[in-house]
């Protein structure tokens, strides 16, 4: 490299770290440095086909090791595991939840409703619900 070059290229490495400095030197208030305000996490719905488990899933106890009855109210879930808290919608109704069962569901559904949980949200058969994970 020429001298002339290294001297243009040392030249704008000062520039920008006097422009990086000024930009910390002002961002102070007081001495104490800025802080970024805290923002709520954005709550992202999403949208799912669904439909109630069948009488057999009621016949033993789920992947997740528990027995459900007429009282559950959870989901199955292909992917998501056990004890995932999640809230789901339809309609005017809403209902915090979470995984009872993991494994597949078929029917070409996203997931399953004990039947609690879809009386609660007033879903007969193969419907779309809204959900998203509980905060």
């Amino acid at each position: 490299m020429s001298p002339g070059l290294i001297q243009r290229l040392a030249g704008l490495a000062a520039a920008a770290l006097l422009a990086t400095l000024g930009v910390l030197v002002l961002g102070q208030r007081g001495g104490e440095p800025r802080t970024l305000r805290s923002t709520q996490p954005v709550v992202r719905w999403q949208t799912a086909l669904v439909g109630v488990l069948s009488p057999r899933a009621y016949a033993s106890k789920t992947s997740c090791g528990s027995r459900l009855d007429s009282g559950t109210v959870g989901i199955a879930h292909p992917v998501l595991p056990c004890g995932v808290d999640l809230v789901v919608s339809s309609g005017d109704r809403q209902v915090r939840t979470e995984v009872v069962q993991h494994g597949p569901v078929g029917g070409g559904r996203d997931f399953a409703l004990t039947r609690a949980l879809a009386e609660q949200l007033g879903i007969h058969g193969r419907e779309t619900l809204r959900w998203r994970f509980a905060e």
